[in-house]
């Protein structure tokens, strides 16, 4: 079992073998210091995770905006952004799990709508054939690419701003070239894409912020 070092925003965790000695410790952590630094300085501008109330003038992203949430009591359910305001209606007001599951239903269906729209619309562009585009919930990830030309996305990326969305469509459509991360995969990327650096570090940065 080898050594590992986990950094989070206030910590440094260090896993190492029960009979490593602490000059080797000491060794490791002055090898992997600029490293450590770096890690830590990312860490502290990652912009947190903040879970939704689910009430009257809470902010939701939409496409890189922020929208208010402003809830309306009626008998037909419907949602739709009206100016800086995003507008439910709901039969009860208090019923806040029946709010979050319109809107999280809303923001799926959109995000479906919009990564297809724009997929195949960048597929067009560069000669690329996909055979079908989806969203789904990933964890740890943004989108896949799979064998058969089939592109899978995090659905939260409907939140983002429109450039950082279509680095990731980029991102899963050059893997229809290269099915790899290869330095030729990169070069291909940066052609359609040139601000790849840009794109990594708001997604560092902000990912947890696309939330609801």
């Amino acid at each position: 079992k080898s050594a590992t070092i986990e950094i989070g925003k206030n910590y440094i965790k260090i896993t190492v073998p029960f009979l490593i000695s602490s000059k080797n410790i000491d060794e490791l952590l002055k090898k992997k210091f600029n490293w450590i630094k770096k890690q830590l300085l990312i860490q502290q501008k990652i912009q947190p995770l903040i879970n939704k109330k689910y009430i009257e003038n809470e902010e939701f992203k939409y496409l890189g905006k922020s929208y208010k949430l402003k809830i309306i009591k009626g008998m037909r359910y419907s949602i739709k952004i009206e100016n800086n305001l995003l507008i439910i209606v709901v039969k009860n007001t208090e019923n806040l799990v029946k709010i979050k599951r319109l809107i999280y239903k809303w923001f799926h269906e959109e995000s479906a709508s919009y990564l297809r729209e724009k997929t195949f619309l960048y597929a067009k562009e560069n000669n690329l054939k996909v055979t079908s585009v989806n969203v789904r919930e990933y964890k740890a990830r943004w989108g896949s690419c799979g064998i058969k030309s089939n592109i899978t996305y995090n659905w939260r990326l409907i939140m983002a701003p429109p450039e950082i969305i279509k680095y990731v469509i980029i991102h899963e459509l050059v893997h229809l070239i290269e099915h790899n991360h290869s330095p030729k995969y990169w070069e291909h990327v940066k052609k359609l894409y040139p601000n790849i650096d840009e794109a990594k570090k708001w997604l560092i940065y902000n990912g947890k912020t696309l939330n609801i």
